[in-house]
């Protein structure tokens, strides 16, 4: 089963520019245009990745952040936002997104960014502990 992806942007046109590029790589995708809309989604249906824009009038990015960590700590995150400034992806980082992006992104680095972090963890060989 291809891994689940929710969408969070409350921006129409970039969030169907990134669903369509998404499931063309052969993803599930899911979509919402707010945070309000995203939390439901994710009660109703946990997803492997979460890509969420930081600033929306609603619920932001922040909080969708805080609320996975929460509540579905596994999900990996990739937080994007079209500000200036860096503060906004470096507070979602530092509240857990794994990855982040500002805006204007290149599809080529948003589909090997979700391809990282969606790609199985490898397994230490037999007797070995770790790194």
């Amino acid at each position: 089963m291809a891994p689940r992806i929710l969408v969070v942007e409350d921006d129409a046109a970039l969030r169907a520019v990134i669903c369509r590029a998404l499931v063309d790589a052969g993803y599930t995708v899911h979509q919402a245009a707010s945070g309000e809309e995203a939390l439901r989604t994710l009660r109703e249906s946990p997803s492997d990745l979460v890509i969420t824009d930081i600033i929306m009038p609603d619920t932001d990015g922040l909080e969708i952040i805080l609320w996975l960590r929460k509540f579905a700590p596994g999900t990996a995150i990739v937080a994007i936002s079209g500000y200036a400034d860096p503060l906004f992806l470096e507070n979602a980082a530092g509240l857990g997104a794994c990855r982040t992006l500002s805006k204007p992104f290149r599809l080529e680095e948003l589909l090997r960014t979700v391809a990282e972090l969606l790609a199985p963890s490898p397994l230490p060989a037999a007797g070995q502990t770790g790194p």
